[in-house]
């Protein structure tokens, strides 16, 4: 469905509109929030194991005043791990359909992760890059002037460190409660959960390959677990750019497999020798023209075989510097 023509409010999964990153923020804002009413919020994440696809952050709220009401009328929301998937779209149906509650989520494509948490200099660790998410949801939700005065999250590390440093951030203007399977303890951070599950796992089942060819959707989960998963690796690992974007360069699996040289084809050892087609994407503004460009394909352009420990070594080092080269084009 085109962005344009999908309702500002959704009211069933398949009208939400997903991007590959980025923040996903309905319009409605719940009546009593909208009114100043005092309110509680629930933040979790979704996706932080697997190797494939986003990780996703949700955000559940609704007014203080009603909150007995909600949590029985709402009395199935539970940690989201703990359902089924049928189920969990039920639930996350029911959320967008009662007008008491207000909810986003925040996707972190993989693209993004890896660019992060591979910097050169000063790299992002995981934990960081939750805390920061945290931290844009419930700014965003204040932005829209609902008056957060309560927020449950589920930890990231020590769960005392970890409201502190919320606390800090929010110069003591909201009372955090940060626990270990918060989402199993407090309905609003429930909600959040099931909101942050369902948009992951139907990001990935929407996902369409930006690399021209490539059309492998047999990645199961996207658990290095799953044995789909790890078959769609080896079938999709390439000597010099790695794996499609919606891999996590960053993960250990991901790095062991592009390690494994001498798994790949003869032809694609060759001497780098490769060309990658660009596709450049041109947008007026008042400004300039922003020219924007993505790897589209990409092509051997000699079969020499090079072998030999030196050669090896070279290959080996230039895994590691394809993720940053290829930033650096993107960001042309």
């Amino acid at each position: 469905m085109d962005a344009s023509t999908a309702p500002a409010d959704p009211r069933q999964v398949k009208d939400v509109i997903i991007p590959v990153d980025g923040l996903i923020d309905p319009q409605g804002v719940p009546p009593k929030a909208k009114a100043g009413g005092a309110c509680k919020l629930g933040i979790d994440e979704a996706g932080r194991g697997p190797v494939l696809g986003a990780m996703t952050f949700g955000c559940c709220y609704w007014a203080i005043e009603g909150d007995a009401d909600i949590e029985r009328d709402q009395k199935e929301i539970n940690d989201s791990k703990q359902l089924t998937e049928d189920k969990r779209s039920q639930l996350f149906e029911r959320v967008l359909n009662d007008d008491r509650l207000g909810w986003s989520v925040e996707a972190v494509s993989a693209a993004r992760l890896s660019r992060e948490m591979l910097r050169k200099k000063a790299p992002i660790s995981l934990n960081m890059i939750s805390f920061d998410a945290t931290c844009r949801l419930i700014q965003g939700t204040l932005d829209r002037g609902v008056d957060v005065v309560e927020a449950y999250v589920d930890t990231v590390g020590d769960p005392d460190v970890y409201s502190d440093r919320l606390t800090r951030h929010f110069d003591g203007r909201i009372a955090f409660t940060v626990a270990k399977k918060a989402d199993s303890i407090y309905k609003c951070t429930g909600a959040a959960s099931i909101c942050a599950k369902v948009v992951r796992d139907e990001s990935l089942r929407r996902w369409v390959f930006a690399e021209r060819g490539i059309n492998d959707r047999e990645f199961g989960s996207g658990y290095p677990s799953d044995p789909q998963c790890v078959e769609w690796m080896k079938r999709n690992a390439h000597a010099v750019f790695g794996f499609p974007e919606i891999c996590r360069f960053s993960w250990a699996p991901a790095k062991q497999r592009l390690g494994d040289v001498d798994a790949v084809d003869d032809d694609v050892r060759a001497n780098f020798g490769f060309v990658a087609k660009v596709q450049f994407d041109e947008e007026q503004d008042d400004s300039a023209v922003a020219n924007t460009m993505k790897i589209t394909e990409w092509a051997t352009a000699s079969k020499k075989k090079v072998d030999g420990p030196v050669a090896k070594k070279r290959r080996r080092a230039h895994f590691y510097r394809r993720l940053e080269t290829l930033s650096s084009l993107s960001e042309l």
